[in-house]
């Protein structure tokens, strides 16, 4: 009765959060992607999977996020991915780096 799909989603949609159409057996469904999801992270949407032959309900719709990677990227997004790495560093900085930047 359960069914499974994968949802590829940007790292964009990925870090900011994003909702999304996930194709169920019933139509389109709006799936919101919280922000921080890393890939591989399942997601149930239950009652969307397929019905009972016995009339016992429908099985749910597990839903893996696969977070995509772009292949090529322009000039101007290489600097803003830098620039992203670069402030990310500073935020995850020790307090022992801290200290030894101020000396």
């Amino acid at each position: 009765d359960d069914l499974k799909l994968e949802a590829r989603i940007s790292f964009v949609q990925a870090a900011l959060g994003w909702e999304i159409d996930i194709p169920t057996i019933d139509g389109k469904v709006k799936m919101k992607v919280p922000a921080g999801t890393q890939t591989n992270t399942i997601f149930r949407l239950a009652g969307k999977g397929i019905r009972n032959l016995r009339g016992y309900g429908s099985g749910d719709l597990f839903v893996k996020a696969v977070i995509q990677t772009p292949a090529k990227l322009s000039k101007k997004q290489k600097e803003l991915l830098e620039e992203f790495d670069d402030l990310d560093k500073e935020t995850k900085k020790g307090l022992f780096d801290k200290i030894k930047d101020a000396l």
